[in-house]
């Protein structure tokens, strides 16, 4: 006796089923130069249960490839969003909402104020799926989740990325036999798009420019952004399984490349786009539940026009530093918390000659400079919560002294990384580095006492302190340059060291004033043989340079960095490109601070 597979008995099942329809659409077949149609109660009866029959089984699936062509869908694309110059104030949203695209077409913001406390509120406005919708888009999911067998962070490419991506959807949609129109199609690929590439639902904050920090406090508590023109914000986003909500800490623990577990429930890392993240996965850490706060990174830093605009510093401010930077000043950047330390750091490295070579050192990576010439070292953790493979700070700044770096940059530092640092700014490796201080005597103290414990003999080799600060009251998101100043001696037996302060935020009128001449200036002029005069002329042009791409709102890093370059090089050529501007130099004995 004859054993049939599935795949004949399912045909002749279907063959009962359908009856003489069989036959009917063999006759039509033979019937030369005569186009195949059925309409009618025959189609409905008898062939259309055919066509809606759910793909069961391999006979069930080859029979709907049989049965139907494969569907057509429209590519599915991401537009770019531009950047908007200018947002309304908050007087102005409160009578009217304000509204601007995140994932364009896909998701946008809405920020509107609350009538009734008078708080804000930020809108993630995505497509809605219904039911059946979000039935074929978990179906998707877990077919993406068993045939995928590469890591999306292997493509380097986004378009390849997500060419790949949407290829695998629509083979599982003819495999499952789902009936998708158009629209549907591009509504379920926006979230797989969201889920599989991106970070679920916080993935359109992190495409909001104008959103600096990320919170989320814990289970069922709404997450609150920090806006750069509204400070502050709570959103309509909230996690309300704990579940699901540890398993998005663990997602951006692989993100990071880090570990995370019960055991060792703390992550400090960085995702793929260079934003910093720190999360806690156990409850009985955070109580709320598994906490994550990501304070998103720049991809085109902070340019000298930026800091202009922004009023974080004034022209003369940067071109003194310009030329204290290039003339190998050891500078220390202070300031608390989210003061803007790392992004005016990140400022003053473009200042640095093009062919030096720059060493830089982070605990986690965000600094971002044009030169080629950089060697980026960023410290690592131990592996599974031992000391095994860890690289610190200390280990890679005692390694760069055989790297012979013309500039060494340290992101932060906190402990022995310090002593190393000073070490070589002694044997005349310049430096520039940021640190938890709110002043002047803040910076003295912490450097001079435990863990750091430098001698006063060593901080004598430090030139400049730039204090800075986070100035609410003239804005959410404003940072000032509170003080600049210059660190002239340290007496070797007391420890007191000799300051001056060149330049000194006024809040009062919003701006910055000169207070005298530079030591710094005259310490330069005098070991390197430049006439003072010399030296304010120059700070006087670099100025005009600077006022220039200001008032052009230059803000790319690389264009920015171009016209830097050209000042050294092509000054002439410079000069055409900006005007008679450049060659008016300042004759009066002070370089117009």
């Amino acid at each position: 006796m004859e054993v049939k597979s599935r795949a004949k008995l399912m045909a002749e099942i279907l063959k009962k089923q359908t009856g003489h329809a069989d036959s009917y659409i063999q006759e039509q077949k033979e019937k030369p130069k005569e186009k195949f149609m059925l309409r009618g109660y025959l189609y409905r009866k008898l062939i259309k249960p055919v066509e809606q029959l759910t793909a069961l089984g391999r006979a069930g699936q080859m029979l709907n490839l049989q049965k139907k062509e494969a569907a057509v869908f429209p590519k599915f694309v991401i537009y770019p969003s531009k950047s908007l110059s200018h947002l309304s104030p908050k007087d102005s949203v409160k009578s009217k909402s304000m509204m601007y695209p995140l994932i364009k077409p896909y998701s946008y913001a809405n920020i509107k104020i609350n009538i009734a406390d008078d708080s804000m509120l930020y809108t993630v406005l995505e497509p809605q799926l219904t039911e059946r919708e979000k039935k074929i888009f978990e179906k998707l999911k877990e077919g993406l989740m068993q045939i995928i067998d590469i890591s999306l962070d292997d493509i380097n490419e986004q378009e390849k990325m997500m060419d790949y991506l949407e290829k695998n959807v629509r083979n599982l949609i003819e495999e499952y036999g789902f009936a998708v129109n158009d629209k549907e199609y591009l509504k379920i690929m926006y979230f797989i798009s969201r889920d599989f590439v991106g970070l679920n639902e916080i993935e359109p904050l992190l495409n909001d420019p104008y959103i600096e920090d990320i919170g989320c406090d814990g289970t069922a508590v709404p997450i609150y952004v920090v806006h750069q023109r509204y400070g502050s914000i709570r959103t309509n986003i909230m996690f309300k399984d704990e579940i699901y909500l540890k398993d998005f800490v663990t997602k951006l623990a692989e993100r990071c490349d880090r570990y995370i577990s019960y055991a060792e429930p703390l992550l400090d890392g960085t995702l793929p786009s260079g934003s910093r993240v720190q999360a806690s996965l156990a409850a009985d850490v955070t109580t709320k539940g598994p906490t994550f706060s990501i304070r998103k990174f720049r991809e085109s830093p902070f340019t000298p026009a930026d800091m202009i605009n922004f009023n974080t510093a004034s022209v003369d401010m940067l071109a003194y530093l310009w030329f204290a930077v290039e003339h190998g000043a050891n500078i220390l950047i202070a300031g608390g918390v989210a003061t803007g330390k790392t992004s005016f750091l990140n400022t003053l490295s473009m200042f640095i000659d093009d062919e030096a070579k720059i060493v830089s050192i982070e605990d986690t990576r965000e600094l971002s400079l044009p030169h080629e010439n950089w060697i980026p070292g960023v410290a690592r953790v131990g592996f599974s919560g031992s000391n095994v493979g860890e690289i610190s700070m200390f280990d890679l700044l005692k390694e760069s002294f055989r790297q012979n770096p013309d500039y060494l940059i340290v992101g932060e530092i906190r402990g022995k990384e310090a002593y190393v640092m000073f070490q070589a700014m002694a044997s005349g490796h310049p430096s520039i580095a940021t640190i938890h201080a709110g002043s002047m005597d803040d910076v003295m103290k912490r450097l001079s006492t435990e863990p750091i414990n430098i001698s006063p003999g060593l901080l004598d080799v430090l030139d400049i302190v730039v204090v800075m600060i986070h100035a609410r009251d003239k804005g959410k998101s404003a940072r000032r340059v509170k003080e600049i100043a210059e660190l002239e001696s340290v007496d070797a037996v007391t420890g007191r060291p000799r300051v001056s302060k060149s330049f000194v935020w006024l809040p009062s009128e919003d701006s910055f004033e000169y207070r005298g001449n530079s030591w710094i200036l005259h310490k330069i002029s005098s070991e390197r043989g430049i006439p003072i005069n010399s030296i304010l002329g120059d700070i006087s042009r670099r100025k005009v340079l600077i006022k220039w791409m200001a008032d052009r709102n230059i803000n790319d890093m690389k264009e920015a960095s171009r016209y830097l370059l050209l000042y050294k090089q092509d000054p002439q050529k410079l000069a055409q490109i900006i005007g008679e501007r450049l060659d008016k130099e300042d004759k009066s004995g002070n370089p117009g601070f």
